[in-house]
């Protein structure tokens, strides 16, 4: 859900109908009954933050939710920072300096998936015309100005932009990182199962569902049923499993009977994996990185060996005419 009056086609061009259901909403005309049916909010340059909006939003990231913050040009500070406070961040001033983003945060969750093939030191470095100093105990950036200080930055389920995003204050849009940015935060609000999981290790899925009040979610196959671990938010079901399920399978995941999502089990399969002998750490042991060198010593070593015949037959022979001479000349 995009909350804001500011234009947000950028938005859907990235979040499509094939893998999003993306809602927009002016801050009158917001449902506020629809926030809790959402994984990920997006704040789109709210030049203030209503107490109400507020209140439901530090209930919904409580309950599992995503909340990305792009402030405007000219924010509201006091009516930001009561929301903002809440996942230790917070806007000091606003700064009219030009600045570039020119450091990524590879590990961060949002980059370390295979976005990038290789780290990159010099790319399209997007601008900024102005932006907001965040507070000292602001968390370590996702994205960072040439002097360090955080353009994106995020806590606690909610992302935070320290400048705004419209084409008179930056060229962000045009710049090929927003598309893997934004694009991972709603991926990431909302974990999609794996093919298989492995037993007897530490796993956690996300079912989308609506449990009613004591409701609990079951595993379920042809063998024994298991009630596992959950967390119930208002429109999802974290499931965690450690040391059961013990046997592998396709287990499903049901609700008062009713089938919901089947989960596949594995053994792990680790030990299958070939680890090869570090032969640099044997002893007599010679290498070659030339196939040519190599056949030339094989030769070499070959010729060599094949001397000893040689001393063998003439050892015979001297053996026999020392024989002959001995029986024949006494």
């Amino acid at each position: 859900m995009v909350i804001g009056n500011e234009n947000s086609s950028f938005l859907k061009r990235i979040y499509t109908e094939d893998e999003f259901e993306l809602s927009n909403f002016s801050l009158n005309d917001l449902d506020y009954n629809r926030i809790n049916e959402q994984n990920l909010i997006v704040l789109n340059e709210l030049e203030q933050i209503p107490n109400t909006l507020s209140t439901v939003l530090k209930s919904f990231t409580n309950s599992g939710g995503t909340v990305l913050v792009i402030p405007p040009e000219n924010v509201t500070l006091e009516s930001y920072n009561n929301f903002l406070s809440t996942y230790s961040l917070g806007f000091k001033v606003k700064i009219p300096s030009v600045k570039r983003v020119t450091t990524i945060n590879y590990s961060h969750p949002l980059y370390n998936n295979g976005v990038f093939e290789k780290r990159i030191t010099n790319f399209q470095y997007p601008k900024v015309n102005s932006f907001y100093n965040l507070q000292s105990n602001t968390p370590s950036g996702i994205l960072l100005f040439e002097d360090g200080k955080p353009f994106l930055t995020e806590n606690a389920n909610t992302y935070l932009f320290t400048a705004a995003l419209n084409n008179v204050n930056s060229n962000f849009k045009s710049s090929p990182l927003i598309v893997p940015t934004l694009y991972n935060i709603a991926k990431n609000s909302f974990k999609v199962p794996k093919l298989y999981y492995n037993v007897g290790a530490q796993n956690s899925f996300e079912i989308k569902v609506n449990l009613q009040q004591d409701g609990v979610l079951t595993l379920k196959n042809n063998a024994e049923s298991i009630i596992p671990k959950q967390q119930t938010f208002n429109n999802k079901v974290v499931v965690s499993t450690d040391e059961i399920p013990i046997q592998a399978g396709i287990y499903t995941v049901t609700n008062n009977g009713i089938a919901l999502k089947n989960v596949s089990y594995n053994y792990d399969r680790s030990e299958s994996n070939l680890t090869y002998q570090n032969i640099d750490n044997l002893a007599q042991v010679n290498t070659s990185n030339s196939i040519t060198e190599l056949f030339d010593t094989l030769k070499s070593e070959t010729k060599v060996n094949a001397l000893w015949k040689w001393f063998v037959i003439f050892a015979l022979i001297l053996l026999l005419t020392e024989m002959l001479i001995l029986k024949y000349f006494k």
